[in-house]
């Protein structure tokens, strides 16, 4: 009888390993099985173009005072730029900047500004060009300086 029980001892342990070593090779193969998805869209395609350019500065910029009057009337030469609409106007009390946009003119080639100044002092300018939200470089800077109501000097 001894006998008889070892031999169902190791029968049920090898049962046992057998039994273990299907539910590992079931739980490896479900950790390493691959997924898959399909996504489908129904909107349509939109068609859109992208042009480039670039907007060259305006150049010549000068400033001059306006005799008995507090205006300083603004002149340059038009962008290079056949893509510009139009110019922004800067002008700041600092030689260099920061500037800030005092006005705006439509057309690329109109080239006049007309600055009217309530301070005496320094009025430093300049111009860049645009179309739609772009914007050239500056300009080259022009300023004048206030010395009385109707009396300025060229900087």
């Amino acid at each position: 009888m001894q006998r008889a029980d070892t031999d169902r001892a190791r029968t049920g342990r090898a049962h046992s390993h057998r039994s273990a070593a299907l539910v590992l090779v079931a739980a490896t193969a479900a950790l390493t099985g691959t997924a898959s998805a399909a996504f489908n869209s129904s909107s349509a395609a939109v068609s859109q173009s992208i042009a480039t350019g670039t907007l060259a500065a305006p150049t010549a910029l000068q400033a001059t005072c306006v005799s008995l009057s507090s205006n300083v009337t603004l002149t340059w030469t038009a962008t290079t730029s056949t893509i510009a609409t139009g110019y922004k106007v800067l002008r700041s009390t600092t030689n260099g900047g920061p500037y800030t946009t005092i006005g705006t003119v439509t057309g690329r080639t109109t080239t006049t500004y007309t600055d009217t100044i309530a301070t005496l002092g320094t009025q430093y300018y300049v111009v860049q060009a645009t179309r739609n939200n772009w914007t050239s470089p500056n300009s080259n800077q022009s300023g004048v300086q206030s010395i009385a109501l109707g009396v300025c000097n060229s900087v």
